[in-house]
């Protein structure tokens, strides 16, 4: 229960981190360009908490999943109030209006005067004063709604519409902008904490304990060949490795302490195309390691300890077989796999991945592991360079991703991740340890600014389009059409948003 609690806690810290960061880039380039910002909000929903400091209102929402910056000049009417409407009005000392009470019914307001709007101007073209019928109205004058919630009215000057067509660029663009700002600096404390390979050494700098070199090899073992083969680098090790990965012994020749030692070690064999491995020191007999149950393995049925005995009524005699089997299936064709549980022989129908999926994500159609990896050494000026590259690297992945929704017909909007995934990621990333839970986040923050770039109305990506047609054919948009789509977008993604969160509910609860 308290792992529960501390992985909620940690997972509203981040998404409410990513989500303040973006926002916060809005707000600070719109007070920059004297924009009038009514309320800077942090997640949707209901209220929980708000304070209004000067103009703006400050607010906490129930629901972590995002935030906005209100800024005067985006609402759909140029105007709150018309000719004919009954307001209520408080003046100041100098008989200036300073309220403009819209809830005239309201009896908390019935000792103020009570008008019918008979000419109005609350914008001010060229700085001239604001009047509603004969009254000077102050260019900081609130209006009063329903519940007492209070608005200032925008004279044109404070407007977004009205500031130029950079000021409203940077306005736009510094919320994205922010993400990568906060994943650079995460990606560099990384860089900083975990360094770099030393890929022109054999020598080893980690050994993963639960893999099978974690009993077998030692840190500061140099290896010399595998399987015969000299080694000379870590790219030597890796292709070596790679060239054939079902080898079921694979013999080190290491120097520890001076002495060459020869070590046999029997590497996991990995086939992403279904998400299942061989168990641990499983030689000869074709038995399955853990099944996560949320790969085509494990929503196929298929369960650690199953025997492999048959793909497509072809008997399986070696892991080679089975990686053939999977290897020449690169359409990700249904195949039947006959599997020995106990006493029982079973069978099952399972789907793989296709081959262009599982490479797009950098992975192989079969790979083994071993568990070792080079030594990693500190590098200060290589850090802050290669953060760059990460967040290249991160923003390709989400390209990457966005490009299989329309292009491979294993991947659709139910396999993305909502708040639910996202939290499910978190507390993975968390349990992994503090560099997973940083690298994570700096992930989780390029993701939302890319997105929020994306040419969609109601995203920042939406906005610049329309800002880049202005800046094309000299002419603002229609703002009624602009905001129409804006709005009419938001209701579609909102309806996707709950789309996706209930399939996040379905995995998580392993009943899809």
């Amino acid at each position: 229960m308290v792992t529960v609690i501390i992985n909620i806690v940690v997972f509203i810290f981040v998404l409410g981190l990513v989500i303040l960061i973006h926002e916060l880039g809005h707000f600070i380039m719109a007070k920059r360009a004297n924009i009038l910002c009514h309320e800077f909000s942090l997640g949707m929903g209901p209220v929980l908490w708000s304070k209004r400091v000067n103009e703006t209102l400050y607010a906490v929402r129930a629901i972590p999943i995002g935030g906005y910056v209100m800024m005067a000049g985006e609402e759909v009417k140029e105007e709150v109030i018309s000719v004919g409407q009954l307001v209520r009005l408080v003046f100041d000392d100098f008989n200036n209006i300073v309220k403009i009470i819209i809830d005239h019914e309201n009896e908390l307001y019935e000792q103020y005067e009570l008008v019918t709007v008979k000419s109005i101007d609350l914008r001010g073209e060229s700085n001239t004063p604001l009047h509603l019928n004969e009254y000077t109205v102050k260019r900081n004058a609130f209006y009063v709604f329903r519940k007492s919630k209070e608005l200032q009215i925008a004279p044109i000057e404070r407007s977004f519409e009205s500031k130029t067509k950079f000021e409203r660029f940077l306005a736009i663009f510094a919320g994205p902008f922010m993400n990568f700002v906060l994943a650079l600096f995460i990606f560099i404390i990384v860089n900083l904490i975990v360094g770099f390979p030393n890929m022109d050494e054999t020598v080893l700098g980690g050994i993963e304990p639960d893999f099978p070199a974690g009993e077998l090899l030692i840190e500061g073992d140099e290896i010399i060949s595998i399987n015969g083969e000299n080694v000379y680098s870590w790219d030597d090790i890796s292709a070596t490795l790679d060239e054939n990965p079902t080898d079921r012994l694979v013999e080190f020749v290491v120097l520890r302490g001076g002495v060459e030692e020869t070590i046999d070690v029997t590497p996991i064999i990995f086939f992403y195309t279904v998400g299942f491995h061989s168990q641990e020191g499983a030689v000869s007999d074709l038995i399955l390691g853990e099944v996560n149950l949320e790969t085509k393995a494990g929503k196929a049925g298929l369960l650690e300890g199953d025997e492999i005995l048959t793909i497509d009524d072809v008997a399986m005699n070696s892991w080679s077989d089975v990686a053939t089997a999977f290897e020449n299936n690169e359409y990700g064709i249904e195949m039947s796999i006959e599997v020995l549980r106990g006493t029982q022989t079973l069978a099952f129908d399972i789907s793989p991945y296709n081959h262009d999926l599982v490479i797009s994500q950098g992975l192989m159609v079969v790979e083994s592991f071993v568990g070792i990896s080079p030594i990693y050494e500190f590098n200060f000026f290589r850090s802050f360079s290669a953060s760059f590259g990460d967040i290249e690297t991160s923003a390709a992945m989400i390209f990457t991703t966005l490009d299989l929704l329309f292009s491979n017909d294993q991947v659709g909007v139910g396999d993305l991740a909502g708040p639910v995934g996202i939290y499910s990621i978190t507390s993975r990333a968390l349990s992994a340890g503090f560099i997973s839970f940083l690298t994570w986040t700096a992930l989780l923050s390029v993701n939302l600014g890319v997105i929020n770039l994306l040419p969609i109305p109601a995203l920042d990506g939406g906005r610049l389009v329309f800002l880049g047609y202005e800046v094309i054919t000299t002419k603002k948009p229609n703002r009624r059409v602009e905001n129409t789509l804006h709005y009419a977008m938001y209701l579609l993604l909102m309806g996707l948003f709950v789309y996706i969160t209930f399939n996040d509910i379905l995995r998580l609860f392993s009943i899809r």
